[in-house]
C-alpha cells in the first residue's frame, strides 16, 4: 500500500505542476482543481511515508531512495505552506516539477525496498531526528534558492524594461514575500538540526563526516537568517538577499552530494 501511494503521487504532482506552468505561461489564474489537488497530493504523500514507517518500524528515510521521496514531500509541503502564508500562487510550477522528478527517481528503490522484510536492527531515534530535520531544512534552503533565482531573473528583466510587474506575471513583490518566508522557515528548521548535530558529535558512534555536516549547517543557518533579515528590513536590497539565498542553495547541494551518503544510511 505504501509503495503504491508513493508511485501514485508522481502522477498527482506532475498534473499539478503542468497546471501551474500553463497558468503562468498564459498569465492566468491557477485552476482551482490544481490548488485543491496540490494539498491532496501532499496529504497522500505523507500518508504513504507514514505507512512506510509503520511497515518497517523505523523512519521513512532509512535508505537513499526513501530519503529522496521524503525530500520531494518536503519540497511540495513547504511550497504549499509558503503559498498559503503569502497568497502568491503563481510560482508553484517549478517546485511541483522538482517534487515530481525526485519522487519519480525514488520509485524504483522504494518498490525494491518494499519487498524486503523488516530487519531487527533497533532504530536510532536521535539520528532519525537529525536526518529528518536535515532533509526538511535542505528542502527549505532549495526552495529559498529557487525563489531567489526567480527574483534575480525578474529583477534583471524589469530593469531592462523587458517586462512590467503584474499580478499574474513576474512579480518582484511576490518573489520577495515567498523568499523572505522561505528564508525564515529554513532558518527555523536548521536550528534543531544544528543542535542535534552538535549533541551527536560527542557520541562514540557518530557517523563519519558529521562534524563537517554540522559546520555546513551552522553556515547555512547564518546565511538564511541574514537573508531573511535583509528581505524583512531592507527589501530594496532584495538582490543582495537573493544572492545569499542562491549561495546557501549551492552549499546545501554540495553538502548533500558529498556528505549525505555518509550520514543518511544511519537514519533508521
Amino acid at each position: 500500500m505504501a509503495a503504491t501511494l508513493l508511485v501514485l503521487i508522481v502522477a498527482v504532482y506532475a498534473s499539478v505542476a503542468t497546471a501551474y506552468v500553463e497558468a503562468r505561461r498564459r498569465r492566468e489564474e491557477v485552476p482551482v482543481w490544481a490548488r485543491i489537488m496540490g494539498p491532496i497530493g501532499v496529504a497522500l504523500h505523507l500518508t504513504g511515508l507514514g505507512l512506510l514507517a509503520a511497515q518497517f518500524g523505523r523512519s521513512p528515510f532509512g535508505t537513499a531512495s526513501e530519503a529522496l521521496s521524503f525530500l520531494a514531500f518536503c519540497l511540495a509541503a513547504l511550497y504549499l505552506l509558503l503559498e498559503l502564508s503569502t497568497r502568491v500562487p503563481s510560482h508553484g510550477g517549478s517546485f511541483y516539477w522538482l517534487a515530481t522528478i525526485l519522487a519519480a527517481v525514488s520509485v524504483p528503490g522504494v518498490i525494491e525496498n518494499a519487498q524486503v522484510p523488516p530487519g531487527d536492527t533497533p532504530a536510532d531515534a536521535m539520528r532519525s531526528w537529525h536526518v529528518g530535520f536535515g532533509l526538511m531544512s535542505t528542502a527549505a534552503v532549495l526552495v529559498s534558492g529557487l525563489l531567489a533565482a526567480g527574483y534575480l531573473n525578474a529583477y534583471r528583466r524589469v530593469k531592462r524594461g523587458d517586462i512590467r510587474q503584474g499580478k499574474l506575471g513576474l512579480s518582484l513583490t511576490g518573489f520577495q514575500r515567498l523568499a523572505r518566508n522561505a528564508s525564515l522557515l529554513g532558518a527555523v528548521l536548521l536550528a534543531p538540526s544544528l543542535y542535534i548535530g552538535i549533541d551527536m558529535i560527542a557520541r562514540d558512534d557518530a557517523p563519519r563526516g558529521l562534524i563537517i555536516l554540522t559546520a555546513f549547517t551552522g553556515v547555512l543557518l547564518v546565511l538564511l537568517a541574514l537573508a531573511w533579515l535583509i528581505w524583512w528590513r531592507r527589501p530594496l536590497r532584495g538582490a543582495t538577499a537573493a544572492l545569499i539565498n542562491v549561495l546557501a542553495a549551492v552549499l546545501v547541494l554540495i553538502a548533500v552530494v558529498v556528505i549525505h551518503p555518509l550520514v543518511i544510511g544511519g537514519g533508521a
